[in-house]
C-alpha cells in the first residue's frame, strides 16, 4: 500500500506532464495488483505475467502482448505475487496529449473509450511491432529529462507511431469473436473463478452498503476464506478494493454538478468526513486539489 501511495504522489507530481514512458525487466518482482491513475495506459507485456485484469476482462498474458486501458479502470496482474523474469514496458498518455495527436481533427480519446466500452482492451502484436513498440518506449524513457524541441518532435513521432500500431490491431480485435477474455476460459482452477465472480459482484454493488460478511453471505464462505483468496488474487484486500471503486466514481462525479456531500453518499460513504479520508489515502490530495489540478 506505502509502494502505491508513493506511486501516486510521484504521478501527481507529474500531473503536467504530457506522457510517461517506461521499460523494465525484473528478475524476481512482487506484484503491485490492482490499481487506477487518471491516464490512458498502454501496457506492454514481454514475458514473466500470467493473467491481467481490467475492471471484468481477465486475459491471459502471451509474449507481445498490448493492452490499452482508459483512466479510472481498475487493472493488474491477477494470481500472482511473486514474478518472476518479469518483462515490460508502459505509456501512460493524457487524454490532452491524445487530442494534441488527433491535431483537432481526430478525437483519439473518444475513440479508445469507445473500443474499451465493446471490450477492445488487447491484441497481439507481430514481432516486427513488439521491437517498435520497446524500443520506441525506451527511446522515450532516454529523452524525458531533455525538453529541446528537436526532442520534443521525436519524442512526438514515436507516440504517433505507437498509436498508428494500436490503431492498426486493436480495431482488427474488435471483430475477433474467438478472443479469449474471460476468466472460465484461461484457467480451470476452482478458486480464482469464484474469485473473479467475487470481483464481478463488487463491480456491481460496491455503491451500496457493501461489507465481508454480505459478501461472505453471498457466496457462501468464510470471512477468513474469501478474505484470504480474494487478497492472493489482486493483491489487494476486499475493503480496500471497494474503497477503490468508490474513488474512481468519485473522480468522475467531481466533474458534475453534484456538491462533496451528495458525492459522497452516491459512491457508498455513509458520511462527508469518511469521503474524505478515503479521497486523500487513496489519491494524496483532498477532493479540490484533485479537481484543479
Amino acid at each position: 500500500m506505502q509502494i502505491l501511495f508513493v506511486f501516486m504522489q510521484i504521478l501527481q507530481y507529474y500531473c503536467d506532464m504530457d506522457f510517461m514512458a517506461h521499460y523494465e525487466h525484473s528478475p524476481r518482482l512482487n506484484s503491485q495488483g490492482l490499481h487506477f491513475h487518471d491516464y490512458f495506459e498502454f501496457y506492454f507485456h514481454i514475458q514473466g505475467g500470467r493473467l491481467y485484469c481490467v475492471d471484468d476482462s481477465v486475459f491471459e498474458l502471451k509474449p507481445n502482448h498490448l493492452l490499452v486501458i482508459p483512466p479510472l479502470h481498475m487493472h493488474g496482474l491477477v494470481c500472482d505475487r511473486d514474478l518472476v523474469d518479469y518483462q515490460r514496458a508502459w505509456l501512460y498518455l493524457a487524454p490532452e496529449t491524445l487530442n494534441k495527436c488527433g491535431f483537432s481533427k481526430i478525437d483519439l480519446s473518444k475513440i479508445l473509450e469507445e473500443a474499451n466500452r465493446r471490450q477492445a482492451f488487447d491484441c497481439q502484436l507481430s514481432e516486427e511491432e513488439a521491437a517498435v513498440f520497446k524500443n520506441s518506449i525506451q527511446a522515450l524513457e532516454e529523452s524525458s529529462t531533455n525538453n529541446s524541441i528537436a526532442t520534443l518532435l521525436d519524442d512526438y513521432s514515436r507516440i504517433l507511431k505507437l498509436l498508428g500500431i494500436v490503431q492498426k490491431n486493436l480495431f482488427v480485435n474488435t471483430k475477433n469473436s474467438n478472443n479469449s477474455r474471460k476468466l472460465k476460459n484461461t484457467t480451470s482452477k476452482l478458486s480464482q473463478n469464484i474469485m473473479h465472480e467475487v470481483l464481478h459482484y463488487i463491480n456491481e454493488h460496491y455503491t451500496e452498503n457493501l461489507s465481508l460478511k454480505k459478501l461472505c453471505k453471498h457466496f457462501n464462505m468464510s470471512e477468513s476464506s474469501l478474505s484470504h483468496e480474494f487478497s492472493n488474487y489482486s493483491n489487494k484486500g476486499v475493503y480496500e478494493y471497494i474503497l477503490y471503486k468508490r474513488i474512481i466514481k468519485a473522480k468522475e462525479l467531481l466533474f458534475t454538478d453534484m456538491n462533496l456531500t451528495q458525492i459522497a453518499l452516491e459512491c457508498g460513504f455513509n458520511d462527508y468526513s469518511n469521503f474524505l479520508r478515503a479521497f486523500k489515502k487513496i489519491s494524496g490530495c483532498s477532493p479540490k486539489e484533485y479537481k484543479n489540478c
